[in-house]
């Protein structure tokens, strides 16, 4: 995403306050639109159909929603990274002609793996309460399924695109739309309705951000069978997306399965008493993921772009100085970022009780929320250490740590399961902290030998140029050579030729 932070550090350089909190809302909605958004027109349909929908039809639209965004993540988690790759790539490279052509071909694969995955699920879900039209509400799951796995790949564009006011302006009219087609249609075909409506926005967003994203690209071919060559070329980095996604809804998937709190249908289940407060606990990590979006990964970029530069061309003393300048940056920068999060943390924490109190949340366990809170503190700190490896180009280390991340958490939430309630949180917490406690000393270590590892990587071409020659230019070659080395003797020796 540091394309887009360039774009949004323009802002900040204004200096006026308007400007400064401009920039940062660019990037909240950037670094996490679909999250918010999506918050905000669920939240908004749930109040239009207040009255008009039961508590429990409400959840049920709720939870498809939860879902839904759950396994598009998984199931694009290694497509989306790698399609990413390549397009970094291919603007690398300068062959941008790549990149439409591999942007459909990844389309084309979510797609059809999208499918494979929502049909089988909605035909077989069993739905025990009322949705106004069954036939609809399950083509509409199926639809909005699809629709978010293609956002996430469109992702991979978002990066490399300098026009965030589009960007922005599409997901604000996604979510108008939603909130609109629902607003007609609830009072018809209740939930299959609310599905609907958010349905329509959601596929909004794909179609405007791939004409955003596609518009100045030469649209000359529609496949780039290259494209599958990066699951082997790149499989660390697929690897990664997959275990991430697995290991951040882990101890969601848990509670689920253990509690099995039904939702009106027999392949949806929540736990309520845990999702909440990781609900609200993950809304917090947004100021960190647009600080990190705009001063960064972007300072970070420019001392790091320098710093590969020099080591390929320049002496060893300024390649030194380039490298502590570069850690010194990415340590200001990890710096200033853990220090918003902080602030963000410790005032939740202090007044957790009254904000959520505030919020409508009367219910919700003050001691878990904090617990949940300390979590996503660590946890947006690995995130976006995990981005730092993969600059280096350390795919087989941030693929170790997201093991290690995933493992973890999976043991210890299964461990706080079984010790019971006042220990519920843990799990999460513990996982985090002892990824930390891995990737930040791992990063550091790793660093002071990056302009070796850099250099080393780099490859070596031994380029041998042979040409036929015709057999009487070999003889005459041979001839020049006799006689040149009978003068050379004739003149070193010329009382034995005498």
């Amino acid at each position: 995403m540091a394309g887009v932070g360039f774009e949004l550090q323009k802002l900040l350089r204004k200096g006026t306050l308007f400007s400064t909190i401009q920039a940062f809302l660019y990037g909240s909605i950037l670094a996490s639109g679909p999250v918010i958004l999506t918050i905000v027109t669920v939240g908004i349909i749930g109040w239009m159909s207040y009255g008009l929908l039961q508590t429990g039809v409400l959840r049920l639209f709720t939870v498809t929603i939860v879902y839904t965004f759950v396994f598009s993540l998984i199931l694009t988690g290694p497509t989306q990274l790698l399609f990413t790759r390549f397009v970094a790539d291919k603007h690398f490279t300068k062959e941008f002609d790549h990149i439409y052509p591999g942007f459909l071909t990844s389309a084309a694969l979510v797609s059809i793996l999208a499918l494979s995955v929502a049909v089988p699920f909605y035909s077989f879900l069993e739905v025990y309460i009322p949705v106004g039209n069954l036939f609809l509400y399950k083509l509409f799951g199926i639809l909005t399924f699809l629709g978010v796995c293609l956002i996430w790949q469109l992702m991979g564009f978002i990066s490399a695109s300098k026009e965030y006011h589009k960007v922005v302006r599409t997901y604000l009219g996604g979510t108008i739309l939603s909130i609109l087609v629902a607003y007609l249609l609830i009072s018809k075909i209740t939930v299959a309705g609310a599905l609907a409506g958010f349905c329509a926005g959601q596929w909004f967003i794909a179609i405007a951000l791939f004409r955003i994203s596609t518009k100045k690209l030469e649209k000359k071919h529609y496949w780039r069978k290259e494209y599958f060559q990066y699951f082997v070329r790149y499989k660390p980095i697929a690897l990664n997306g997959l275990i991430y996604n697995l290991g951040f809804w882990a101890d969601k998937l848990l509670f689920w399965a253990h509690f099995k709190q039904q939702q009106g249908a027999s392949l949806f289940y929540t736990y309520n008493y845990y999702d909440v407060p990781n609900f609200l606990a993950f809304l917090t990590i947004i100021p960190a993921l647009a600080y990190f979006l705009i001063l960064t990964e972007t300072n970070f970029y420019k001392d790091y772009s320098g710093f590969v530069h020099d080591v390929l061309h320049q002496p060893l003393l300024i390649i030194q100085n380039k490298k502590q300048d570069m850690i010194a940056t990415l340590k200001e920068g990890m710096r200033g970022m853990v220090k918003l999060q902080s602030i963000v943390t410790l005032l939740l924490i202090i007044f957790a009780e009254p904000i959520l109190v505030f919020l409508g949340y009367r219910g919700v366990s003050i001691r878990l929320f904090r617990i949940l809170l300390i979590g996503v503190f660590f946890h947006v700190i690995n995130l976006n250490l995990n981005i730092i490896f993969l600059y280096y180009e350390m795919r087989v280390k941030a693929l170790y740590l997201t093991v290690l991340f995933a493992v973890t958490n999976t043991i210890f939430t299964l461990v706080s399961i079984r010790l019971g309630i006042p220990y519920f949180g843990l799990g999460f917490l513990c996982a985090t902290l002892v990824t930390f406690a891995v990737s930040w000393p791992l990063l550091m270590y790793s660093i002071k030998r990056i302009d070796f590892a850099i250099f080393a990587s780099q490859p070596i071409d031994a380029v041998v140029q042979t040409t036929k020659k015709r057999c009487w230019w070999k003889l005459r070659r041979l001839a020049r050579g006799l006689r040149n080395q009978w003068i050379d003797t004739n003149h070193m020796y010329p009382e034995y030729h005498n």
